[in-house]
């Protein structure tokens, strides 16, 4: 192989394996910087559009939650007694997961668009439908 050949050859193979790393380089999660709005778990396998209609369709069923303030009044009620602020969001994301274990151990979930979500990841899909 000449020398020009194996340059080429390298710098060709150097930029494909740069360009593949810029697009495949883990970015911030949505829910780490809006956990309010982005279930932890949900946006783990379902992308934006698929908890974009679950939150649609709890909102069709729940009318009485279709309002951002009423949503995040019912998201934040445990925070000011927990002292956590709205914008440490790795506390707010925190409490968020386990608001949405007690869910499920008191029997508060329910079925949405064939998901079998908690009553805290509908309503944090329902507010991003609403944004």
């Amino acid at each position: 192989m000449k020398r020009r050949t194996f340059i080429k050859s390298t710098a060709v193979v150097g930029v494909a394996a740069g360009v593949t790393l810029y697009f495949k380089w883990p970015r911030e999660p949505k829910w780490e910087k809006l956990p309010l709005q982005y279930p932890f778990i949900l946006s783990g396998f379902c992308d934006e559009a698929i908890v974009r209609s679950i939150g649609i369709a709890f909102r069709n069923l729940v009318p009485s939650e279709n309002s951002k303030e009423k949503l995040t009044d019912l998201l934040t009620k445990d925070f000011q007694n927990k002292q956590i602020s709205i914008s440490d969001h790795s506390a707010v994301a925190n409490q968020l997961e386990m608001n949405v274990e007690e869910d499920f151990k008191k029997g508060k979930f329910l079925i949405v668009k064939g998901w079998i979500i908690s009553k805290t990841e509908a309503r944090q899909c329902a507010l991003l439908s609403l944004s």
